[in-house]
């Protein structure tokens, strides 16, 4: 479906919304022509003004073919970021690994990522939470929400904190309890110091708010 087709609403909100339901993709998914205030004859301006309402053109964008879980995730976000009056675009990108990556950047990326990343991390666990919520646990997908490369900046600082801290262990030969983290952000404490000599790392605590203790490696009787 290359070509365009229109749309007319009250608002380009809801002449948008009625393009995002026929094509079943996202806003991100679509090019988008706001013809109203931009007409290209004389036509667009009379119907326009006949109606009282404000039209588009819409048509997808090349080679998309994104899975469901990952449309309703865009749906998720684009939402989230309406009620936010949030500034930014909605990026995507795939990762090696096969993840998904909605980067969300703009102005308002300061809004989006929040003091110390948690309303970035409030919207991650939101949307992977509504995704997966009637899906079993072996089927489980998981959607990684970035801002400002924020995800990237967080991984040195957690690396560096894993270092550190397997130093402190190692030299007092106590286990030490880290702040509660997301699991994706245990996944990278646990990651840098598997291969430590000295040091084992295990976690306690409930999801989503687990945290990882640093050991040293003789102290094994609480490995989980």
């Amino acid at each position: 479906m290359s070509d365009y087709l229109e749309f007319s609403g009250k608002t380009y909100e809801e002449a948008i919304s009625k393009a995002v339901d026929y094509f079943k993709v996202p806003e991100s998914g679509l090019v988008i022509e706001k013809i109203t205030d931009n007409p290209s004859n004389i036509l667009d301006i009379v119907k326009s003004k006949k109606t009282g309402e404000v039209f588009i053109r819409a048509k997808l964008k090349e080679q998309q073919n994104y899975p469901e879980y990952l449309v309703n995730a865009l749906k998720i976000v684009e939402n989230i970021v309406k009620n936010l009056e949030a500034n930014v675009n909605i990026l995507l990108k795939k990762e090696d690994n096969e993840d998904y990556v909605i980067n969300l950047e703009g102005e308002d990326k300061g809004l989006i990522i929040g003091k110390y990343g948690n309303n970035i991390n409030a919207i991650q666990n939101y949307v992977n939470f509504i995704i997966n919520k009637n899906t079993p646990k072996d089927k489980r997908v998981y959607i990684i929400i970035d801002s400002d490369n924020y995800r990237e900046k967080r991984k040195k600082k957690l690396i560096e904190l894993a270092i550190k801290t397997a130093k402190k262990v190692q030299l007092t030969k106590k286990p030490i309890t880290l702040p509660p983290m997301l699991s994706f952000e245990r996944k990278i404490i646990h990651m840098t110091l598997k291969d430590h000599h000295y040091v084992t790392t295990y976690s306690i605590g409930e999801n989503p708010y687990k945290s990882v203790v640093v050991a040293p490696l003789l102290d094994t009787n609480n490995l989980a």
